[in-house]
């Protein structure tokens, strides 16, 4: 009986370090296409969009949501997107996201009651600084009615105020794209 339970206990041993898996590694992280989003909400939103543009290559999209005018057209309804970023590097990822919108209270239904805590500079531009109480920081603008925010996702992992500031340097106005030629009726 005891070599019975020998055998099988060899095999179960056998099973655990050859088959199952032990986890050593972070699974690889999924990147989304934000290029087919982006070029209808740059299209149909009713301010000059923009968006975070030539990141480092650990900035990696994970996430993209867009709210559109109602429609679908520039009739001056709340538009908003949202980019979720993963920053992955090497024993170390975090997370942070951009956040573009024209409604007029976008600061306060994103973030809250979040104060400004001081200003940062960046890119040449002034950007408010918002902590809350729990240390996690965002940066906001609001120009020309639009609010722009970067922020640290609010959770485990956050990022640090450094990629804060590089995500908010790389937001640029986006590219509508060259329009199709129409056909001219023929006279």
């Amino acid at each position: 009986m005891v070599l019975s339970l020998a055998v099988v206990l060899a095999g179960v041993a056998v099973f655990y370090v050859f088959v199952m898996p032990h986890g050593g590694e972070d699974p690889e992280v999924k990147v989304v296409d934000t290029e087919s989003t982006l070029v209808p909400y740059a299209r149909q939103a009713p301010y000059p969009a923009s968006a975070p543009q030539d990141l480092p290559d650990f900035f990696k999209p994970t996430s993209i949501r867009m709210k559109l005018p109602s429609g679908g057209t520039s009739d001056g309804d709340t538009t908003q997107i949202t980019i979720g970023y993963v920053i992955d590097r090497p024993d170390d990822r975090t997370y942070t996201r951009f956040i573009q919108s024209n409604a007029p209270d976008a600061v306060q239904a994103i973030l809250g009651d979040r104060p400004t805590t001081g200003a940062v500079s960046v890119a040449g531009e002034e950007w408010d600084e918002r902590r809350d109480s729990d240390g996690h920081l965002a940066i906001t603008r609001v120009a020309d009615g639009v609010t722009t925010i970067v922020d640290d996702g609010g959770g485990p992992g956050a990022a640090d105020r450094a990629d804060l500031e590089t995500l908010a340097a790389a937001v640029r106005p986006l590219d509508t794209g060259a329009s199709a030629a129409v056909a001219s009726p023929a006279a």
